[in-house]
């Protein structure tokens, strides 16, 4: 008898669990309707374009091919001797 209750009672449970995510997961929108709806209102054309990014002026183009203008052309200690290992 209590299981027979105890049945009914979660076939209960499962009907009504199943019938109520149907109805709630309709209305949900996926993440691409969201953003489509957010951004269809947005405007789209810009009378100007954006300013330029903000960066130090004083930078070359090219850094100096001499090396005593430019000592990161200078290979590292380690980069020496793992070259030089090879031979």
């Amino acid at each position: 008898m209590k299981i027979q209750i105890a049945t009914s009672l979660f076939c209960v449970a499962l009907l009504s669990a199943c019938s109520s995510t149907s109805q709630t997961t309709a209305s949900h929108q996926t993440l691409e309707q969201r953003l489509m709806a957010k951004y269809a209102a947005a405007d789209t054309k810009v009378g100007e374009p954006a300013p330029p990014a903000e960066g130090p002026e004083d930078v070359p183009a090219e850094a100096p091919n001499d090396v005593m203008d430019n000592p990161a052309l200078v290979p590292s200690p380690a980069l020496r001797q793992s070259a030089a290992g090879g031979l």
